[in-house]
């Protein structure tokens, strides 16, 4: 595996651990009986889909450039 690949995964799995959070965020402060969109939830589902969309292009052109026709 390229390093390519790797900071491609790095990336793109950080983005789902940052939807995760938003996801944890939302439902703790909907328990909490508190607004849930506010806190740290639209930040973090900002950066967990920024991070998720880069990560698919990265996967894409790093599988791309390992598997592809050349």
């Amino acid at each position: 595996m390229n390093y390519f690949m790797l900071i491609a995964l790095i990336v793109l799995f950080t983005g789902v651990g940052f939807l995760a959070l938003a996801g944890m965020v939302f439902h703790f402060r909907a328990i909490a009986n508190k607004p849930a969109w506010n806190g740290m939830t639209k930040p973090f589902l900002l950066i967990g889909l920024i991070f998720l969309i880069i990560g698919l292009v990265l996967v894409y052109f790093a599988y791309k450039n390992q598997f592809g026709d050349s």
